[in-house]
């Protein structure tokens, strides 16, 4: 009984754990809609649905995604900042 219930939390922590990148991924898309980007969905930055954590590639990301990855990169951030879109030079949005 002991042990079922170790796997029980265990698995639940888990699930947590990886579905952090996800609810991040949320966040930002939240945050580009307040700004006033055209963003619907994570495809604004993202190719495809978003991976899980420890298989993200940035050949996974679109153009403007790979933009925002190679700022992060420039910036040395440690997360990707919304603002950075309104110098996206693939568009003329904002």
């Amino acid at each position: 009984m002991r042990s079922t219930s170790v796997v029980t939390v265990s698995l639940l922590l888990m699930g947590g754990v990886l579905a952090g990148p996800a609810f991040a991924e949320k966040d930002l898309l939240k945050l580009a809609k307040e700004a006033g980007f055209p963003a619907t969905s994570c495809q604004y930055c993202h190719a495809s649905k978003l991976p899980k954590k420890d298989t993200f590639k940035r050949d996974e990301l679109n153009e403007r995604g790979k933009w925002l990855a190679a700022e992060k990169d420039k910036e040395k951030a440690k997360t990707v900042s919304i603002d950075w879109l309104k110098g996206y030079p693939g568009s003329k949005e904002q």
